[in-house]
């Protein structure tokens, strides 16, 4: 049978990356290809893995013109960056360019795949219209995601291809070897806070507490990306992806105390990533005394990144008509996956 979409997941082994190209392995007339600096720790059987550095356009250039003809491109990677700052638009934007032209070589790509997220929106730098829809103007502030949509809808403009953008918000996903998780890193959290005789306090304002939310499963990104980027009617489109529902984190919280068997704290701002930074040595006693994996603290939980999350005073709501209305309709219920996935950590001796 002949293979009739081949793709290029780029940063496949990041989170994104490895769901897109799990999700897109799965239809047997497609060829996947995973692109990625570093190998990855856990390989997938159905996709051949590439490692080549896109800031590096002699070596990407001359990697990737080895994998021949490339119909679809998943631009699933970002530059390296901190959390709590802008991101490069500059340094983002060449990695996406060296890709583009080392793969458009072979004239046989038909789309490109853009992730974005809610920062398109400016979620991380404060409040914004909501419910957020993909055509609204722009937040006044420095953003590679507009730089890189820009850029493809102008070159598509004078190529044979057309583009795509997935907008999710925060992510929840089950994910070993990625640290900055949202369902792994408030999980150690809890269990820290229970090692110390503390109550579950909220580590963010009372704003942050009691302000709406939405989150994005990781399995329902990727089959949303499967959907848009092989639906003609998609193409130069950007659609918001989210579960549809909505939370609050004091809705959450006393059920996420109550899984760990502790009481609920109060609202009590604090910086995680300077709390809970000598915390490696509780961490390996909680492993031992609970028989878990002797995995390091900084591969569970991410300080910096729920310092970020927790912290955001304003309601994070995006639109989902539009993504309704195009044709698809999948959904997730946000508290139930959260606890799902927790409890996938604990069984698999991650988190006690």
């Amino acid at each position: 049978m002949t293979k009739e979409h081949t793709a290029l997941v780029a940063g496949v082994t990041g989170a994104i990356g490895a769901a897109v190209a799990h999700e897109l392995s799965q239809n047997q007339n497609r060829t996947v290809y995973g692109l990625s600096r570093n190998p990855p720790s856990s390989p997938l059987p159905e996709v051949s893995y590439l490692q080549t550095d896109l800031s590096n356009r002699q070596k990407c250039s001359k990697d990737i013109a080895a994998l021949g003809n490339v119909t679809h491109i998943y631009y699933c990677g970002r530059a390296t960056h901190s959390e709590q700052v802008l991101e490069d638009p500059e340094h983002n934007l060449e990695l996406l360019r060296n890709l583009l032209d080392s793969t458009e070589k072979s004239g046989t790509l038909q789309h490109v795949h853009l992730v974005q997220g809610g920062k398109y929106y400016g979620v991380h730098i404060g409040p914004f219209p909501t419910p957020a829809q993909e055509g609204q103007p722009r937040a006044p502030a420095p953003n590679f995601n507009y730089d890189q949509q820009d850029f493809l809808s102008a070159r598509s403009e004078r190529a044979n291809w057309t583009w795509s953008a997935s907008r999710p918000n925060t992510l929840i996903h089950y994910s070993p070897a990625v640290a900055r998780n949202l369902v792994s890193s408030l999980g150690a959290y809890a269990a820290l806070c229970k090692a110390m005789g503390a109550a579950l306090d909220f580590p963010g304002p009372a704003q942050a507490y009691n302000s709406i939310t939405q989150v994005t499963s990781l399995d329902l990104l990727a089959r949303g990306i499967s959907w848009m980027s092989c639906t003609g009617h998609c193409a130069n489109h950007a659609f918001n992806i989210t579960n549809t529902d909505i939370f609050r984190w004091s809705s959450l919280w006393p059920k996420l105390a109550d899984a760990f068997s502790m009481p609920v704290g109060t609202v009590r701002p604090m910086q995680l990533a300077d709390v809970m930074a000598d915390r490696q040595s509780l961490w390996m006693q909680l492993c031992r005394q609970s028989n878990l994996k002797q995995t390091r603290l900084n591969r569970i939980a991410n300080w910096g990144y729920l310092d970020a999350t927790l912290t955001r005073t304003w309601d994070e709501i995006l639109c989902h008509n539009k993504t309704r209305a195009m044709g698809f309709h999948d959904w997730d219920n946000s508290e139930d996956r959260f606890f799902l996935i927790l409890d996938q950590y604990r069984s698999d001796a991650l988190i006690p």
